[in-house]
Parts: C-alpha cells; structure tokens; sequence
C-alpha cells in the first residue's frame, strides 16, 4: 500500500486537525469511499453535507462498519475510530485528488485520461475502457457519470499506480467547472466528443460552450493527445492553449470505426473512433483495436435495446438530453432496420436552456415528427402536460405491437418510468419476436 494513505500522510494533505487520534499514525488506509452503503473495511469515510443528506449523521456507522478513519468538518461528528477534521471535506477531497495526481505522475505508468464534451461522454469512456480493456490493458473508469466536483476526485482517489490507466469523465454546467476538474486530472490524453447546445440557461451560446469545453486542453500534459470530432475541434479553435508536445487530432465528422459494430447511431461510431485513437497513442494495434468493437456495448439509458412481447422494442436514452443529442438520437430512430409496424419518438422536456428553450423544443418536436410514425411529446417545455402518474401507462396504451419506441428526455424527467408500463402491457419477449 502506497504511503499516500497514511494517515499522517493524510493530515498533512488536508490540513486537518485530529479530534480522536489514530491510535497507530502511521497506519494506513486502503482507498476512500463518502457513501456507507459501498464503504469496504480499512477505507477512509469522508462526510459530505449535501442539499438533502449530511454525511456527518453517518460517521459513527462508518467507523463501526470498519472504515480506517472518518474526515468531517462538524467537531461533534464522532465514533469508535481516529476521526480527522477539516473546514470543508469536499476542499479536503480535492487536496487529496491533486496530491493523488502527483503519485500517479511519478512513474507514470498510469495514463490518466479524460473524457469531456456536450454529449456522448459516458458513452465513449465506457467504449474506451472497453477497447483498452480488450487490448490487454488494465485500468479502472468513473462509475456511471461520476463527472462532477465529488465524482472527479473519487474517480482520480480510486486509480491504481500500478495499472495503465484510469479513464476519468469531465463534465460541467456552468463557466469555470472543467478548469476546476481538469486541474485534478492534467490528463496525459482528453477527448472532447462534441460541442453542442448543453446547459444554454448558464453558457448563454454555442460558443461560449466551446470556450468550456476548449478549457480541457490547456491541462493536456506535455507529449499528451487530444482527440475529436473535425467540426468540435474548429469550434474550439479560437479558445486553443495547449503545451508545447501535445498533438491535437481532429477526426472527419463521419469517421467511424472498422468492421462489425453493434452499436446503433453514426454517433457512437464517432464516439467508438475516438476511444479508439487513444487506444492506439497507449500503444494498441490497430487490429485489436478493430477486434475489439463487436462485442461492445451501452451503458444504461444511452440508447439502451430493449425489447418485450408482440415485438415491441424499446430504445431507451433517457439518461439525459439537449437539442443536438436529441437530434441525434431521433435519427438513429429513422435509420433503425425496422419493418414492421410504426417509429414512435417519446421525448420529455430538456432542462436548463434557458431563453433558448422554446425555440429548441420546437425544432426537436418538428425534427421528431420528421422522423417518427407517431410523437409523443411531456413536458411544459412542450407544451404538454408534465410527467405525472398517469404519463406511463397513457404512453404504453398508445402503443401497438411491433412498434419501435424511443424515450429520450433531460434526467430530470426520468421518463425510464414508462418502460415497466411497457413491459406490463406487452410482457417479455417470446420465441416468436425478433432476435
């Protein structure tokens, strides 16, 4: 174990002030977790005060449970182990992830890679820790869209110095966050998947988004990449500041990987050839590059095939939506191989767009009866009634066997409720519907 864990090592790095003392200091910890219900005995449990739950009502549990050392900022947070305080635990997270970084550096084994831009981003760190993973390196990723001040530095904290790499995913809502996160990560290589209408409530315009999204390569470490799309890479021209050493590589906008790819939408061939290009700078040849995509797969909620009785099938990207990925997603609803029956665009409301939402939920709604047999449209945004507890089983009794369905909406509307309406009203799949 690294001595980075040490708890005195620790107090160091933070700052902090012991309220009960270790009993050996030079004791160390095994990791650091800020949720009880996945901490693992001998790693450190940092309480983090959020809008609806105080980690500090846990400590005590933590500390029963096995954790190594508790970190809090309210002194009257105790329990039966060595507890640490700081002024601000999410501070104390972010020095812990930046002097991770440097360990991470020293021999530099382990790339740290991360994974920015408007859409696509969980989709095409999953896809490059799925290509890496099957060209023989060993790596750890963020777990589901840990891209945030929280999810950045525990995605950095759980790296192993010993493995490859270490795919991290960078997001942001508002001006200044990816400058914040990538000072975390310095990534030895980035991609930036796209630049598009994300979050327009907060970045006013297309190129303000740039601006953001550019910010990411000024953290590129020296002889480091940068992969993406042609058309990102000259949105993101005027805002260009990398080191001397870093190669920028654009790819054409209908790049796409080689061979059988299971996966639906021009999108995520774009997305699977950039996961690709890093794969080849960590050193894999291009055939087992190649080799690797036929067996790839989606993360939940990102176009996710699911399919039930009478052939009806279910193409679920609820996770998230702005008007490009909804865009997008609408035309891999089109060009989807499906005889039979009707294509039915479902699409909730998309959140945070500020004065720019209600010609954007126009245009999609005009896209989307462009594209689809049948639209149904949730949301004021809309102007449609909002989500309530009749959405789902109305939507499943609109449906006819065969049909092809798309749910895509802002996480915010979790319109995923509708598909166990969907299977209620036509069951799971039989012998008779289609492979």
């Amino acid at each position: 174990m690294s001595d980075f864990w040490r708890l005195e090592q620790l107090e160091r790095i933070t700052g902090g002030q012991w309220l009960v003392a270790p009993a050996d200091p030079a004791a160390a910890a095994t990791g650091l977790s800020h949720d009880t219900r996945t901490l693992a005995p001998g790693q450190l449990y940092l309480a983090v005060r959020g809008e609806n739950h105080d980690g500090h009502r846990f400590v005590e549990a933590a500390l029963s449970a096995g954790a190594a050392a508790a970190i809090v900022s309210d002194d009257a947070a105790l329990g039966p182990g060595p507890v640490l305080q700081v002024d601000d635990t999410v501070a104390a997270l972010h020095e812990l992830a930046s002097a991770y970084r440097d360990e991470l550096a020293k021999d530099g084994r382990c790339k740290v890679l991360a994974v920015c831009g408007s859409n696509g981003k969980t989709t095409t760190r999953h896809l490059l820790h799925h290509v890496l993973t099957a060209c023989g390196f060993v790596g750890t990723q963020s777990p589901k869209s840990f891209n945030n001040h929280l999810g950045v530095p525990l995605t950095l904290l759980s790296a192993d110095p010993a493995h490859d790499f270490v795919a991290c995913e960078i997001g942001t809502n508002h001006p200044g966050e990816i400058a914040s996160l990538s000072e975390l990560v310095w990534p030895d290589a980035a991609i930036v998947t796209s630049i598009g209408r994300e979050h327009l409530a907060f970045f006013k315009n297309l190129e303000a988004v740039a601006q953001e999204e550019a910010t990411v390569l000024g953290f590129v470490r020296r002889g480091g990449l940068v992969v993406t799309p042609a058309s990102a890479a000259a949105a993101m021209m005027p805002f260009y500041d990398v080191a001397e050493g870093v190669t920028l590589l654009p790819l054409r906008d209908d790049a796409a990987v080689a061979g059988p790819f299971p996966l639906p939408g021009q999108h995520n061939r774009m997305n699977a050839a950039l996961a690709g290009a890093v794969a080849q700078w960590m050193g894999a040849p291009a055939d087992r590059v190649a080799a690797a995509w036929p067996d790839a797969d989606l993360p939940p909620g990102r176009l996710e095939l699911k399919r039930f009785g009478q052939n009806v099938t279910v193409l679920d990207d609820s996770y998230n939506a702005n008007p490009d990925s909804v865009r997008a997603a609408l035309d891999t609803l089109a060009a989807t191989d499906h005889s039979t029956s009707r294509r039915v665009a479902v699409l909730g409301e998309m959140k945070e767009l500020g004065s720019a939402s209600h010609a954007a939920h126009a245009e999609v709604a005009d896209h989307a009866r462009r594209r689809a047999d049948m639209v149904v449209l949730i949301g004021e945004a809309f102007g449609a009634e909002p989500y309530d507890e009749n959405t789902a089983p109305d939507v499943a009794a609109r449906l006819q066997p065969g049909d092809l369905v798309l749910l895509k909406a802002s996480r915010g509307v979790r319109l995923e409720r509708i598909v166990p309406e969907i299977e209620n009203r036509f069951g799971p799949p039989g012998p008779d519907d289609r492979a």
